[in-house]
C-alpha cells in the first residue's frame, strides 16, 4: 500500500508570496519517493492552488506507474478544502481550482487501485511541510549566495 503525504506553502504572503508544493510517497512503511517545487510567486498564486498542485504531482506519480505496480493508496494532506473535494464529500467550484480537481479525478480513473482521501492534522504531516518551506528558503538563500537577484528578478517581479 501507498502512503502519501501532500502539502503546500507561499510565503512570505498568501495570496502573491512564492508557492512551494510536495509530496512524499511512503510504500511498506518505507520512504519511497519524493517530490519538491517552486510554481512561481505573484498574485495569482494561492496556498489552496499549492496544495492541489502537491496532490495532482502525486496523483501524475501514481500513474506513471507500470499497472503491475499499481497498489491501494491513502492519500494524505492537511488541506481540509483539497481532501473533501477530492473525496467527493464537497464541490468544487472554484475556477481557478476547477481545473486541479479535474486532472485529479481524471487520474484517479486512470489508476486502477483505490485512492483514499484522508484529512490530517498539520502535526501529522510534518515531513511534507517541512519540504515545501525548505525549499522556499534554500532557493531563496541561493539566489541571494549567488548575487543573482538583480539578474534573476526584475523589480516588479519581487513577491515581496
Amino acid at each position: 500500500m501507498y502512503h502519501i503525504y501532500c502539502d503546500a506553502s507561499i510565503e512570505p504572503i498568501n495570496p502573491g508570496g512564492v508557492l512551494a508544493w510536495a509530496y512524499v510517497v511512503h510504500h511498506d512503511g518505507k520512504h519511497t519517493y519524493k517530490d519538491v517545487r517552486i510554481e512561481g510567486w505573484g498574485d495569482r498564486f494561492t496556498n489552496n492552488m499549492g496544495e492541489y498542485m502537491a496532490v495532482v504531482g502525486a496523483m501524475l506519480w501514481l500513474i506513471r506507474l507500470p499497472p503491475e505496480k499499481h497498489e491501494p493508496v491513502i492519500l494524505r494532506s492537511d488541506s481540509q478544502l483539497v481532501i473533501n473535494q477530492c473525496s467527493g464529500r464537497w464541490g468544487c467550484r472554484n475556477p481557478q481550482l476547477k481545473k486541479y480537481h479535474k486532472l485529479i479525478l481524471e487520474a484517479q480513473q486512470r489508476y486502477t487501485k483505490n485512492i483514499r482521501f484522508h484529512w490530517i492534522p498539520r502535526e501529522q504531516n510534518k515531513e511534507a511541510d517541512a519540504l515545501s518551506r525548505s525549499l522556499y528558503t534554500e532557493k531563496m538563500f541561493k539566489v541571494l549566495e549567488d548575487n543573482q537577484l538583480e539578474l534573476t528578478f526584475g523589480d516588479d517581479d519581487l513577491p515581496f
